[in-house]
C-alpha cells in the first residue's frame, strides 16, 4: 500500500502542469554599460528573482561582480579597455551569465491544478522546478529504501 501511494504521488507530480509567465534572465553583454548591468545583476539577486541559486553560485557572482567594478575602474564601456583586460571581463560574464541561466530554470514555478477525490473543486499547486526535482528525488530514494529493507529482512514482508 505504501508503495502504491508513493508512485501515484510521484506519477501526480509528472501530470498535467501549467507554467507561469516567466520573467526573462538577467544577462551581461558586451555593449551596455557595464555599471548598469551590475546594478541589474545584483537587483535581480536581491529580489529573489532567483530564488533556487545555491548560496555557492550566489557568492560566485558576486565575487565575479566584484572584480568586473575592479577591472572596470573608471571606463564605462568594455571597448575603453585593453584587450587582456576585456578578455578576463567577458570571461567574468559569461559565468555570471551560466550561473543565472541555470538558476533561472530551477528557479521557474510550475503550478499544477488537481481534483481532489470527491471533489469537482481544482486545487494547484506551485512549486518550483528544483523543488519538483527533489521532491521526485526524495520520493525515488524512499521507495528505494523500502526495497532494500524488505529485501534485508524478509520475514517483515510478508
Amino acid at each position: 500500500m505504501y508503495r502504491i501511494t508513493m508512485i501515484a504521488l510521484l506519477l501526480g507530480l509528472a501530470g498535467s502542469a501549467a507554467a507561469k509567465p516567466e520573467k526573462s534572465v538577467v544577462q551581461m553583454d558586451r555593449q551596455s554599460p557595464v555599471a548598469e548591468q551590475v546594478r541589474q545583476v545584483e537587483k535581480a539577486l536581491d529580489d529573489g528573482d532567483y530564488s533556487e541559486i545555491s548560496a555557492d553560485d550566489r557568492s560566485e557572482v558576486r565575487q565575479a561582480l566584484a572584480r568586473i567594478t575592479t577591472r572596470m575602474g573608471d571606463h564605462q564601456s568594455l571597448q575603453d579597455l585593453p584587450p587582456q583586460v576585456q578578455g578576463e571581463v567577458f570571461n567574468d560574464q559569461e559565468r555570471i551569465n551560466t550561473l543565472l541561466t541555470r538558476a533561472h530554470d530551477d528557479s521557474r514555478q510550475v503550478c499544477q491544478y488537481t481534483r481532489t477525490t470527491g471533489s469537482n473543486m481544482p486545487k494547484s499547486r506551485c512549486l518550483t522546478v528544483a523543488e519538483r526535482r527533489r521532491i521526485a528525488e526524495k520520493g525515488k530514494a524512499l521507495l528505494n529504501d523500502q526495497r532494500t529493507f524488505n529485501n534485508l529482512n524478509p520475514e517483515t514482508s510478508r
